[in-house]
């Protein structure tokens, strides 16, 4: 498990082994990223990149991946962060940003590569009031009403009807 601490300090040893100090730059921990681990936000003011704050997914955090996979993602960001404030321009992930990440010591692919666990969400089966068979699942209510108004199962020809689900 690694703590906000643990995580400023790679942070601040990165930047000064980089020659560009990060550790002005807000980091947060986020409990709401679930399919991205690690991003980077900056601002343009008046022309100018300014850093705005590193944040992370808490699962990332959470003691679930190994270490490496961990700091590999915390460098991915401090490479956005060099990147981006050195140059004055978004790199994204282009041959620059991809060097950086070299110079720095970790792969340049630009994906996270471990399994990110699914979240199960609320959500809504839709089935043939005839045979019972699910035929569709929707997160939205307001497109389930427009489904159930209009369609009909496609096994059965039948009324559809739906159930709340976590999917």
């Amino acid at each position: 498990m690694w703590s906000l601490a643990e995580v400023k300090a790679l942070l601040k040893e990165t930047g000064e082994r980089a020659g560009m100090p990060c550790e002005d730059v807000p980091v947060t921990i986020s409990t709401k990223m679930v399919k991205t681990m690690g991003t980077f936000y900056f601002k343009i003011k008046e022309g100018k990149l300014l850093p705005h704050e590193f944040r992370f997914a808490e699962v990332l955090l959470s003691g679930r991946y190994e270490e490496g996979v961990v700091r590999e993602v915390i460098l991915h960001e401090y490479a956005h962060f060099y990147a981006n404030v050195k140059d004055q321009v978004n790199h994204h992930h282009d041959e620059v940003f991809k060097e950086t990440c070299l110079k720095l010591g970790i792969g340049s692919h630009t994906y996270f590569k471990e399994l990110v666990p699914q979240v199960k969400k609320k959500g809504y089966l839709l089935y043939c009031s005839s045979c019972k068979k699910e035929v569709a699942r929707r997160r939205r209510v307001d497109t389930v009403r427009s489904i159930l108004r209009g369609k009909v199962s496609s096994c059965c020809q039948a009324k559809l009807l739906a159930k709340g689900a976590i999917f």
